[in-house]
């Protein structure tokens, strides 16, 4: 099943950026990118979503409704009426396709999987104050509150958070550290791809003075890699530990 989730085409909106949701004001500045995105599970069949993304300290889109009924906007016009509308169709196949394989992961192991469960993840890139400084980025998964696996993008490995070992986190771990796409195509794109994504961004905005008419083409393409991992971890914990708290 993990190779088969490997394969899903997943858009980007799914991790709609922000900082607000996790918390994360004292270091939300006018140079950076953040992305969040919260799924609730009250049972197998109803499931909340939460999002948001901010960009260069502005908030540029928002996710939030149950599952059935998902209302995604673009808060500022990074992208074309046309572009945006496919856009935000990927992004709800995308969402209706994560419920579903929470689905049938209950149905295989119905006997051993307990609700409510809350998955949050967390990722972004932020400048450095001052020229030659390396940039600050993250990448943070939580599991019911609890730090769950974090991004070490300067060796390009997945750790465990501040909670103690356990059976669920070592599967977890072993699991993101063996493959590239998880671990090398996560870390290029957000050392190179969201920091440079950024840094143009901030140019555009003082040529122009604005923060309207930037595409988010390039952007898209990278968090596809955040996409598959978000959905890798959601799928890794059910399979693992039927869905019981870590």
């Amino acid at each position: 099943m993990w190779m088969t989730l490997l394969s899903l085409p997943l858009p980007l909106l799914l991790l709609l950026p922000g900082g607000a949701l996790c918390n994360q004001e004292a270091s939300d500045g006018p140079q950076s990118l953040h992305m969040v995105q919260i799924s609730y599970f009250r049972d197998p069949y109803h499931v909340r979503h939460q999002g948001n993304a901010s960009l260069g300290g502005l908030l540029t889109h928002t996710l939030e409704g149950p599952g059935n009924n998902v209302t995604i906007l673009q808060l500022q016009p990074l992208q074309e009426p046309e572009s945006w509308a496919r856009t935000e169709s990927g992004v709800q196949l995308y969402l209706r396709d994560f419920h579903s394989l929470v689905q049938l992961v209950h149905r295989e192991r119905k006997s051993s999987v307990y609700f409510p469960l809350t998955i949050q993840c967390s990722v972004g890139c932020e400048l450095p104050p001052e020229e030659g400084s390396e940039a600050h980025v993250f990448f943070e998964v939580s599991v019911n509150g609890s730090s769950f696996v974090t991004f070490r993008p300067d060796t390009a490995v997945w750790v465990a958070g501040s909670q103690a070992p356990s059976k669920v986190v070592t599967f977890i771990l072993k699991q993101l550290n063996a493959y590239n796409r998880t671990r090398y195509e996560l870390q290029e794109f957000l050392q190179d791809t969201c920091v440079q994504y950024v840094a143009e961004h901030m140019v555009m905005k003082n040529l122009k003075g604005s923060q309207t008419g930037r595409s988010y083409t390039s952007l898209v393409l990278g968090v596809l890699v955040g996409s598959f991992i978000i959905a890798g971890v959601a799928v890794g914990i059910f399979l693992c530990t039927g869905g019981r708290r870590c």
